[in-house]
């Protein structure tokens, strides 16, 4: 592969960002059914003169990145099944809730972020705007870069001696 250093060095830091935005999530205890933090993936792109990462991870990290405004109550359907997973459900004791009382509490919950919003965790917004994505990525690629073009300079120089 031609840019080989190029590669690993955003395969390395795609990596590490997943790991960061995993991170975040566990400490802010926003991993109640696990599925947003398994589904954070990435993969380096190219394309013309540029390079990147697609990041990707459910649509619904924005709600737990930003938070929610106050407005329309979300559905209780969605926070009775919230309700159930089992990080969540051992916060009730050992019994956990009932169905009533599930229902009963999902409308609660739904009724209040319905008229106060939520407030976000800042898992993504924080590891985007960290030193290792303003400072150390450019350097990292700019690096990655310089070394590629030196393989590349010195193949080109091979076929001549």
């Amino acid at each position: 592969m031609a840019l080989k250093h190029t590669a690993a060095a955003l395969r390395t830091f795609g990596g590490l960002m997943v790991s960061r935005l995993s991170q975040g999530l566990t400490e802010n205890n926003s991993t109640a059914s696990g599925e947003l933090d398994s589904s954070i993936s990435f993969r380096p792109t190219a394309s013309g003169n540029r390079i990147g990462i697609d990041l990707s991870m459910l649509d619904y990290y924005i709600f737990v990145d930003e938070g929610r405004s106050p407005g329309k109550q979300p559905p209780t359907s969605t926070i009775e099944q919230w309700l159930t997973y089992p990080n969540v459900s051992d916060r009730f004791g050992s019994g956990g809730l009932g169905d009533t009382e599930r229902k009963s509490l999902a409308f609660l919950i739904a009724r209040k972020i319905g008229r106060e919003g939520t407030e976000g965790n800042d898992f993504f917004t924080n590891v985007i705007e960290s030193d290792l994505v303003k400072r150390d990525l450019p350097k990292i690629i700019e690096r990655s870069v310089i070394e590629d073009t030196d393989d590349l300079l010195s193949d080109f120089f091979d076929t001549f001696t």
